[in-house]
């Protein structure tokens, strides 16, 4: 159908965003979590439209390392087990990376050829620019142990703030220039999980091309849920966009102090390669989107989709997405999920998770895959699209089914 992209598409759709002569169109800027939600949106339109019984993108909740997903069963290992890092193991052992790579094979949302400096690795391959590696399917030269704090974790969701003071909090750990987390939620995974090998990054530590590794969206599903609670949290800011500044915008890291076109509220996203209202299943219009247009329309009010924890957090008025502040914060945790022993769940994790939930007009249809990822297909959740409660329903899907849609999306 329509929402139908190969996934080399977006791998270089986010290398031609990040390296826009005017600026990343896409890191390290108030327009991170705008265009990474877009992003995310169409890549799920794409993997429902090759198995649209998966219903949802899984999240990686990465506050939780038990059991690891980072065995046969789900990611794979890290570093990778072949013989130059390759990651040879897991539901997407030797995930193929696209050599030859010439950009005239794609075109943007009009139809037309991209205009991009992007013409490839110095080894001609799909990898960031400066990248030197040959080796044909996805490298990890990091760590399996990588967690994230969940109290952290809350601490962002929740922060009373304006729009770039939480990017500042996922990115950085700070807000308004005061410290008030430890790790970088966003970029913390990049680094520690994709590694380094001498000078040479795994394909998810290289910023570029960090989509190679199919981990890169169960993670940013994951940054994309603090996001839609903090917006939930935030409300009252909406009518003012959250903030989201209209002008003089100022980049963080590397473009710390930097104002160029694409950062503001209505600066379209991307626009080499942008969100056409049609990519996003919005509408039939292939007018492109702009950062104002997402942050309407892709929120815990308006969204196409919403997340299982946010439906249970509203259920109990909150309680159990707060965060815990002071020092009483060291000895916290919060779990995002919970397992009763003899339920069938024992040796399941929620550590991938059910990343959205379909909402039809006043229909909420909500499910779980956190119950069984390991098993070998999908099971359709009872009566859940007849209830407006927003009560979770249990459901099942293998992660090897993602797998496998992806992998059609490859081809």
């Amino acid at each position: 159908g329509a929402s139908f992209r190969t996934y080399d598409y977006f791998v270089v759709k986010h290398l031609v965003a990040m390296v826009d002569l005017r600026g990343d169109q896409a890191h390290f800027g108030p327009m991170f979590m705008t265009w990474h939600s877009a992003f995310i949106l169409e890549f799920e339109n794409a993997l429902l439209s090759v198995d649209p019984e998966i219903l949802a993108m899984p999240y990686w909740d990465t506050t939780l390392t038990e059991p690891s997903v980072f065995t046969d069963q789900y990611f794979g290992s890290a570093p990778g087990t072949g013989p130059n890092g390759e990651v040879i193991d897991g539901a997407f052992n030797d995930w193929p990376i696209e050599s030859n790579f010439n950009l005239a094979d794609y075109t943007n949302a009009a139809g037309e050829a991209i205009s991009s400096p992007y013409t490839g690795s110095t080894t001609g391959m799909l990898r960031g620019a400066d990248a030197t590696r040959t080796e044909t399917t996805v490298l990890r030269f990091g760590t399996s142990t990588y967690a994230y704090d969940p109290n952290d974790f809350w601490k962002c969701a929740n922060l009373d703030a304006f729009w770039y003071d939480w990017y500042e909090c996922v990115e950085q750990g700070t807000a308004g220039g005061m410290g008030i987390v430890s790790g970088s939620l966003h970029s913390g995974p990049h680094g520690q999980v994709g590694g380094k090998s001498g000078d040479d990054s795994g394909d998810f530590e290289d910023v570029a091309s960090s989509p190679n590794d199919p981990i890169f969206f169960f993670h940013h599903a994951d940054v994309d849920r603090n996001a839609f609670w903090w917006m939930q949290v935030n409300a009252d800011k909406r009518s003012t966009f959250y903030g989201y500044p209209t002008e003089a915008a100022s980049g963080v890291g590397p473009y710390a102090g930097m104002n160029y076109y694409g950062q503001h509220l209505t600066d379209t996203m991307g626009d080499a390669f942008g969100f056409s209202a049609q990519d996003l299943e919005f509408s039939d219009s292939t007018d492109l989107q702009t950062n104002a247009d997402i942050l309407c329309k892709v929120a815990p009010t308006t969204a196409v989709y919403t997340y299982d924890f946010i439906v249970a957090c509203l259920d109990d008025g909150g309680a159990g997405c707060q965060a815990t502040w002071g020092e009483a914060a060291n000895a916290t945790t919060t779990p995002a999920a919970e397992t009763t022993p003899g339920d069938g769940s024992e040796s399941t994790t929620a550590a991938v998770a059910s990343s959205s939930t379909t909402v039809t007009s006043t229909t909420v249809s909500t499910t779980s895959v956190a119950d069984d990822i390991a098993g070998g297909g999908t099971e359709s959740p009872s009566e859940n699209a007849t209830t407006s409660s927003g009560t979770s329903a249990a459901g099942e899907m293998a992660t090897s089914l993602v797998g496998l849609a992806v992998l059609v999306l490859f081809h």
